[in-house]
């Protein structure tokens, strides 16, 4: 197998970069709507609804639980969540060696905006909300990232940058990151005890810095 020499280290954000698992399930406990949330969950894992049906119903759901609330309201629910204070080290270590940061999630993009902003990472994809012209949240939004595709979104990243992907390593902590992992030529699952995650990773960090750290160590030498 060809050595990797990794000039992208993509990031799943939720879970990774952030303290909550999941930026949706979030929403979801904030705005009292965890009822539609597992319904929703379950038709999709069902497979009798897609992805933009669950992004659909989802965001249906916080409309009917606050009628007309707007994207700046959505962006007050996430001013207590932050990127852990390691994030800023381990992108500033990336930056330092010259490797680019990008973020691959399947987190609301609001978060996932702030997320990119704070730490100064310019590549990042995630499903997109939609919204009116007075800001108003609309029912379903724009699957740009399909939270089980990551892979596909990590090839189009690649591809964007003029990468191969024997210079990708991908950071990530749930089943939703399998796909990206095995896209990439390097794969590091951080912040996880699920077996089926920690089975496809090359490696398994303690922390965020340790998965860097691990990515800097052998991001040119280690076999993919």
């Amino acid at each position: 197998m060809p050595r990797c020499r990794i000039r992208l280290v993509a990031f799943d954000v939720d879970g990774v970069l952030v303290p909550v698992r999941s930026s949706w399930a979030y929403l979801h406990e904030r705005l009292g709507t965890h009822e539609a949330s597992g319904t929703n969950y379950k038709l999709f894992m069902e497979g009798r609804i897609g992805y933009w049906e669950w992004m659909y119903l989802d965001t249906l759901a916080w409309i009917e639980a606050r009628p007309g609330i707007t994207r700046w309201e959505l962006e007050e629910l996430f001013d207590p969540v932050e990127p852990i204070p390691q994030a800023y080290e381990a992108v500033k270590l990336l930056r330092e060696a010259g490797i680019e940061a990008a973020l691959v999630s399947g987190g609301v993009d609001v978060l996932v905006s702030k997320v990119a902003r704070l730490l100064r990472i310019r590549h990042w994809v995630s499903p997109a909300l939609a919204f009116d012209p007075w800001g108003r949240l609309i029912p379903g939004g724009d699957p740009r990232l399909e939270a089980d595709r990551k892979d596909r979104a990590v090839l189009r990243l690649a591809r964007r940058l003029g990468l191969s992907m024997r210079e990708v390593a991908f950071v990530g902590d749930s089943v939703w990151d399998l796909r990206g992992m095995r896209e990439a030529c390097l794969a590091v699952a951080v912040n996880t005890e699920d077996p089926r995650v920690i089975g496809e990773a090359d490696y398994v960090a303690e922390d965020l810095l340790d998965a860097v750290y691990f990515i800097l160590e052998h991001g040119v030498s280690w076999k993919g």
